[in-house]
């Protein structure tokens, strides 16, 4: 019989990040059932024991790759797709199953991991056309409305409808932009415009780690191949202006705040 939910993990050269934060998801896997498989794309695999299960799986070449491999490898009606730097509350899992028996119509959950001040969000959506629109940074505080897309640090679906469009291998390395790609492809595929929902008693927290991540540069590179990318693929002929860009800068000079999930709940040691 599987598992009921499948908590998927893809990581690379970042075993040390992985260990400080799975101990959370192996508690939430533990309460309800779930199952815990991680992907290393390292030349050494992580080292666990059960109920984790690691595929070794150095010859893929990127993110979106690891997450199609996850994602082949269990047969869980619901999976839960984990940055292996993001923990999770011990009832996540428990919830995110309640809110898949409840709502038959929805085919994705995720929590708020990040919110913006209301100035900045107002920046960001002046830059909503084309290649930067991105209806996840204009939530606001914790809610449990609709959604166009999901935060891929800690997204889950129904697994009919992930596989139905999977993700997009083409796309090496870290690959940033292919949750919401793969995102708007389950709406477009399901002729649905809000297909996901925020839960405001799912709660996570995405600790953003570098290690092992691209440089500042590259990183800055990667994402102006990403606006152009994304103004192609989603962008209903409308690209990534000068405008659009020279917003998009002046936001992310100026910072950006994120709500940890409950932190009194962090210090109160129910995690």
């Amino acid at each position: 019989m599987p598992a009921p939910l499948a908590f998927l993990i893809p990581t690379r050269d970042r075993h040390a990040t992985l260990a400080r934060w799975l101990p959370s998801v192996i508690r939430a896997a533990q309460q309800c059932g779930a199952e815990i498989l991680i992907c290393d794309q390292s030349t050494q695999p992580f080292l666990a024991a059960a109920p984790v299960r690691v595929l070794h799986r150095p010859e893929l070449s990127g993110l979106p790759a690891a997450r199609n491999a996850l994602l082949a490898a269990t047969t869980a009606p619901v999976v839960c797709f984990l940055d292996d730097d993001c923990a999770i509350a011990s009832d996540f899992g428990q919830r995110l199953l309640s809110h898949a028996r409840q709502e038959p119509a929805a085919l994705g959950w995720g929590p708020i991991v990040e919110l913006r001040p209301v100035g900045l969000r107002r920046l960001f959506r002046l830059a909503q056309l084309g290649a930067l629109a991105d209806d996840r940074r204009r939530a606001g505080r914790r809610n449990d409305q609709p959604a166009r897309a999901l935060f891929g640090c800690a997204m889950a679906f129904r697994s009919e409808a992930i596989r139905a469009v999977g993700f997009d291998a083409r796309r090496p390395g870290y690959a940033l932009g292919e949750d919401l790609d793969a995102c708007r492809r389950v709406a477009e595929h399901a002729r649905i415009t809000h297909p996901f929902r925020w839960c405001a008693d799912l709660r996570a927290i995405h600790h953003e780690e570098r290690s092992g991540r691209a440089d500042r540069w590259q990183r800055g590179r990667d994402k102006a191949r990403f606006l152009h990318w994304l103004a192609r693929r989603h962008g209903h002929g409308n690209p990534a202006t000068l405008l659009h860009l020279a917003l998009a800068l002046a936001a992310a000079c100026a910072g950006r705040g994120r709500e940890p999930a409950h932190p009194l709940a962090v210090f109160a040691g129910v995690w």
